[in-house]
């Protein structure tokens, strides 16, 4: 028996070694084997590429550049079905694809992509959209950010199987209908293009649309007569900075299952009451910028309310339904005519976590705020008295904001343990600020500005590995320069403007980096010494290199939690201004107002991302750099009020976006470099120099040269014109003299009487 099971047994082996071959061969081979004609489409489509333009953002990527033909798992940015080797996504998000995508190009030969992304890229023609409609499989379609113009074409209904579409960022006009048949339609972002006329009550009765973004555009009339279905799945709705009037919330109100409103800055006239309506599922609302009534009713809304922004809405008391919120945790109540002190109720509410009282009129002492509070702005009020000790039970606490106040006393030292940005510039603080700041902290703005602190900086910042912003103006610190902040990896601003700093700026000993600084103003203090020539050598490359900033994160602050920005002030073509946010590319070096001397380093000239060189008010001797002609980006450059000689470098009248320049009051001869922006500054831009001259000054630089009387001036021949002239003089000329020569040399042998009668010799 045994010996007849064997055959049967073999066989059985045999087969399943056969179908467990067969079954990892045809595994492998689809896996690993991309199609060869879909191969072939994407090296075309890249063809019409050549040449990557990656200006446009820091994480721009030039993916395309990877795709070759010998390596088929190179190639970024696109998926291939596991199954069949399709294409069937492509994500080239920031490419740096820019050109013309033509209507025979062989993106739309991609028959089975189910999701395209090309937002971020810049074609010169938006023709290619009609096209899409051949790309009937797509379910995910973006192209934000394009500059696209023109109207949604009609062949984009044929994508019935699209989920999500996005076309922000773009200049689209006309018509919503032909997003109509999008049927399976779940997401539609539209902001911030050029849309106008009535809102269209379609969008939101389309069976699967959850969220609807139409944000900054310029929708108009009233959404009274919109008479919208109480069953609609939308759930999101942001229609923030467009032009509505009358009435616009009890339509919305309709939506039960809208759990996020936009509706701020819009330009109804009509007070918005929205207390009484029911929205028993909203969760976010904003209102900014609107007019708001019935702010003293009890809340009859959703009780799952969590954030609620009422900034920019004339609110002159304070809201008293917000106490029936048990569930908010970010109030902005911002920017209103609200006085008084903040009731004690608001401290209670268990869930806040956030908070926004700026630009209002409260007064008093700061209250003990809520345990868990995150972020606290409460700048530009009236609040005065000491900082509250109680901070220091704030174990969350990372952003706060109390500048613009009237506080008093010293700065507590547990402030600086765990904040991540604190801000008490314009109040009355004094004495020394603490040492408290540990490695353990993630502090990365400290703004102590305007303030009456004395002493020393403390040494513990040099633990602020995370610190980005420093500013001490206009304080009495006394000490020197802080070289021992030099190493740290993101600190971009300093300003230790307006204190008593002293001693040199430069050592031996410790040589300056700033990895990462793109802003230093020192400026009116009593730093002294010389500059070697290779000062700036080793400073930061944002300084050195244009730093590439992405369009998302242009500001300073942009990706700080809960999207603070700081501002500073700085001085800018001869005033003081202040930045209410600082751009990333935004480059300053300020040392006016000090005592160095010796030459200005020609190394000055490695910084080309400089936007403002001031380094008037000193000692400095010696020549203006001629390196200066490599700052291409400055737009403003004070050298007044110097000892320096010699000429203006003819250079200068390169720099295009020069804009202003004070030379004054210096010991400056010559010739003012002549260009547009030069000659159109004021003459007080030179005056007080030994003698400079040309425009804007009266004086001609060829004073010497110019005739006593008008004449007519023959225009001067050229170089071989005049060789010319002066040979033919010499053929004309020459015999007449040699004949004189002769005729004289006889009468001096015959008539010497007459000879010397004639000539009086």
């Amino acid at each position: 028996m045994v010996k007849q099971c064997l055959p049967v047994f073999s066989i059985s082996c045999f087969l399943c070694c056969v179908f467990l071959s067969s079954f990892f061969v045809n595994t492998l081979l689809s896996l690993s084997l991309p199609r060869p004609d879909q191969i072939e489409i994407l090296l075309a489509f890249k063809s019409e590429f050549p040449f990557p333009n990656c200006n446009f953002s820091t994480y721009s990527n030039p993916k395309t550049n990877s795709w070759t033909k010998k390596d088929v798992n190179s190639f970024d940015g696109v998926v291939f079905d596991n199954e069949t080797g399709v294409v069937t996504k492509l994500e080239l998000y920031g490419a740096c694809l820019s050109g013309t995508l033509n209507a025979n190009s062989s993106l739309f030969r991609l028959h089975y992509l189910r999701y395209l992304d090309l937002s971020h890229n810049y074609f010169d023609s938006s023709s290619f959209l009609v096209e899409l409609g051949r790309l009937t499989n797509l379910e995910f379609l973006y192209l934000s950010d394009m500059g696209l113009v023109g109207e949604v074409p009609s062949s984009i209904s044929n994508l019935s199987r699209l989920t999500e579409l996005s076309l922000s960022d773009n200049e689209l006009t006309g018509s919503f209908s032909p997003l109509y048949n999008l049927t399976k339609l779940s997401s539609l972002r539209l902001s911030n293009n050029h849309f106008s006329g009535n809102f269209p009550c379609s969008l939101l009765t389309m069976p699967n649309l959850s969220n609807i973004y139409l944000r900054q555009n310029h929708l108009s009339d009233s959404l009274e007569t919109m008479n919208c279905s109480s069953s609609s799945k939308l759930e999101e709705l942001s229609l923030g900075y467009n032009l509505f009037s009358g009435r616009i919330l009890e339509p919305l109100s309709k939506l039960s299952n809208l759990k996020n409103l936009d509706l701020s800055f819009q330009n109804t006239t009509y007070p918005l009451n929205f207390v009484s309506l029911a929205f028993k599922s909203l969760e976010n609302l904003i209102l900014s910028g609107n007019s708001i009534s019935r702010l003293n009713t009890r809340w009859s809304g959703s009780p799952n309310l969590r954030s609620l922004y009422l900034d920019n809405c004339n609110i002159n008391e304070f809201p008293m339904f917000i106490k029936d919120l048990h569930k908010l945790y970010i109030l902005n109540i911002s920017n209103n005519r609200l006085k008084g002190e903040v009731p004690e109720w608001l401290w209670n509410l268990p869930s806040l976590l956030g908070l926004h009282l700026s630009h209002n009129a409260f007064r008093g002492s700061l209250p003990i705020i809520s345990p868990g509070l995150m972020f606290m702005f409460a700048s530009n009020n009236s609040f005065s008295g000491d900082i509250p000790l109680a901070l220091c039970n704030q174990s969350y606490l990372s952003v706060l904001d109390l500048s613009h106040n009237n506080f008093s006393g010293s700065v507590p030292s547990c402030l600086g343990k765990s904040v991540e940005a604190l801000n008490l510039r314009y109040n009355n603080l004094m004495g020394r600020l603490p040492d408290i700041f540990n490695k353990n902290g993630s502090l990365r703005l400290l703004d102590v500005g305007h303030n009456q602190i004395t002493g020393k900086l403390p040494r513990s910042l040099a633990n602020c590995t995370s610190l980005e912003i420093l500013n001490m103006e206009s304080n009495g610190i006394t000490d020197t320069f802080p070289f021992w902040l030099k190493d740290l990896p993101k600190l971009k601003v300093i300003v230790l403007r307006s204190n008593r700093f002293h001693g040199p700026i430069y050592s031996p000993q410790h040589p300056l980096s700033f990895p990462d600084l793109r802003i230093m103003d020192i400026s009116r203090n009593q730093f002294s010494g010389s500059l070697p020539p290779n000062y700036f050598v080793n400073w930061s490359t944002p300084l050195i290199n244009m730093p590439q900033v992405d369009e998302w994160e242009m500001y300073m602050g942009d990706n700080y939690e809960y999207d603070y920005q700081p501002s500073i002030f700085l001085r800018n073509k001869g005033l003081n201004m202040e930045l209410e946010k600082i751009l990333k590319t935004y480059a300053v070096v300020d040392f006016s107002g000090n005592r160095l001397q010796g030459q200005i380093p020609e190394s000055i000239g490695l910084l080309k991302s400089l936007v403002v060189l001031d380094l008037s008010n000193n000692s400095f001797t010696g020549h203006i750099p001629s390196s200066l002609a490599k700052l291409t980006q400055l737009q403003s450059l004070d050298l007044s009020r110097n000892q320096l000689s010699g000429n203006i470098p003819q250079e200068l009248g390169v720099l295009t976006f020069l804009s202003y320049m004070n030379m004054s009051h210096n010991k400056l001869t010559g010739q003012i470099p002549k260009s547009t922006q030069i000659g159109g500054l004021p003459k007080s831009s030179f005056e007080g120099n030994i003698n400079l001259c040309g425009l804007p000054l009266q004086e001609t630089c060829f004073k010497e040269n110019v005739p006593s009387t008008p004449k007519t001036q023959l225009p001067k021949p050229p170089k071989q014109e005049q060789m010319l002239n002066w040979r033919a003089a010499a053929i004309g000329y020459g015999p007449g003299v040699l004949l004189g020569l002769a005729m004289a040399k006889v009468l001096a042998s015959y008539k010497p009487v007459l000879f010397f009668k004639l000539f009086r010799l």
